[in-house]
């Protein structure tokens, strides 16, 4: 077995629970204690909130790094595996915990040790972190933050040119109600001139047909 397999049996993941990702989470002093002072990016305020679960393969990816930097000698996870060894034979907790420290003490670990020893690793797991907030930063950056720019870009063209569309729109009616006057003057005036045409051609032919009549009387009466 390896390193890593033992390191990974020191800690308890709901199996059950890993494939849809849905696991209590830590207390909240035990999350204090591995985080660092970075905080991670916001989150948009478009994105609905999605409850955090313990996923496998981070899981293995954090236990690998604590393996990559397992300190040599008896420290926390030696001790952590006495724990684990004790668990089926020890049931009451506090006792599990001295009789474990009993041994480790004959290999000269001291309790200052190994709390600094535990700490170390949570300092591992905390670089971790500030790895992974890193990464996320990027990943918000790419597909997140530059994204909502395009959107936001497309949201003020579509702006634009709905209001573009009004403009002509409104354009377009006033022009068409110029024309619709326009076409009235034309067919009024147009009438008026054939009326005007016709009056005259009717008026006309009414005076050349007297004048004629005269001409007419003239030469019967008067010769």
């Amino acid at each position: 077995m390896s390193v890593f397999k033992n390191i990974k049996s020191l800690f308890i993941v709901d199996e059950t629970n890993t494939d849809n990702q849905s696991v209590q989470q830590q207390p909240q002093d035990a999350q204090q204690k591995t985080t660092s002072n970075q905080t991670p990016p916001p989150i948009p305020q478009n994105t609905p909130a999605v409850p955090g679960g313990v996923d496998q393969r981070i899981f293995d990816s954090l236990l690998k790094a604590l393996e990559d930097n397992n300190q040599p000698g008896f420290d926390f996870l030696e001790f952590k595996n006495s724990l684990q060894t004790l668990a089926t034979i020890i049931p009451d907790e506090s006792t599990r915990y001295k009789s474990a420290y009993a041994t480790a003490a004959t290999m000269g670990l001291t309790v200052e040790k190994l709390v600094d020893s535990a700490k170390f690793y949570q300092g591992i797991l905390s670089r971790e972190k500030d790895n992974f907030d890193k990464a996320v930063v990027q990943q918000v950056d790419l597909n997140v933050t530059a994204k909502q720019k395009e959107a936001e870009r497309l949201q003020t063209l579509i702006q634009q040119k709905a209001e573009q569309i009004k403009k002509l729109t409104e354009e377009i009616t006033a022009h068409q109600e110029e024309m619709n006057k326009a076409q009235s003057v034309i067919t009024e005036a147009a009438t008026k001139i054939e009326t005007t045409k016709n009056n005259f051609y009717v008026t006309l032919e009414a005076v050349m047909g007297q004048i004629q009549n005269d001409i007419a009387n003239i030469e019967r009466f008067l010769k």
